[in-house]
């Protein structure tokens, strides 16, 4: 596997992270699914790809259309969808979250009880604060613990385009959490 950049981690989960927190028809992402279309994420995945991973690219490529996506986004995350994006759902306090947030000087979020919220704070500690230890403990305490639950929900109700985001995701995770080890 080859090293993932600071660069390239936040900006995987600001991509990851705003497509689980965001509904597909919200106009932030209008630019976001040209791009995927145009085939940019492959061209910026750092990452060693394998079938399974190349597979993932080339679904994300091919069904990113935010008007058909609505209806898979709603079917899995809506209010009784398959897959809560909750985190409350995944044994994470919201308010122990937003404390950790906090005390970073994070910006005030409307939903801090959303995993997509996660990877973007995964992101922003990335761009912002330069610190190991932040990286750890929101591994430690929250995303691996969330997501890993998550995703697998998301992989076992979703067959196109969800599912190759939460592969991807997943990839992208692991090899961080690789580097975040060997930093030690």
């Amino acid at each position: 596997m080859s090293e993932v950049t600071i660069n390239d981690f936040s900006l995987l989960c600001r991509l990851f992270g705003n497509l689980f927190y965001r509904n597909p028809t919200d106009p932030v992402l209008a630019g976001v699914f040209n791009w995927l279309q145009q085939g940019q994420l492959r061209q910026h995945w750092a990452l060693a790809t394998d079938t399974q991973s190349e597979q993932a690219l080339t679904i994300l490529e091919k069904e990113a259309n935010p008007t058909e996506l609505a209806v898979s986004y709603q079917a899995l995350f809506a209010e009784n969808g398959n897959v809560s994006p909750r985190l409350s759902d995944y044994g994470i306090d919201p308010s122990d979250f937003m404390t950790f947030r906090q005390q970073r000087n994070m910006p005030e979020v409307d939903n801090v009880n959303h995993v997509g919220l996660l990877l973007l704070t995964a992101s922003w500690i990335e761009d912002n604060i330069d610190s190991i230890a932040a990286q750890k403990a929101l591994f430690e305490t929250f995303l691996l613990p969330c997501l890993s639950k998550f995703l697998g929900k998301v992989e076992a109700f979703d067959t196109g385009f969800y599912k190759a985001l939460a592969q991807l995701t997943r990839d992208a995770l692991s090899a961080m959490a690789d580097e975040l080890e060997e930093s030690e």
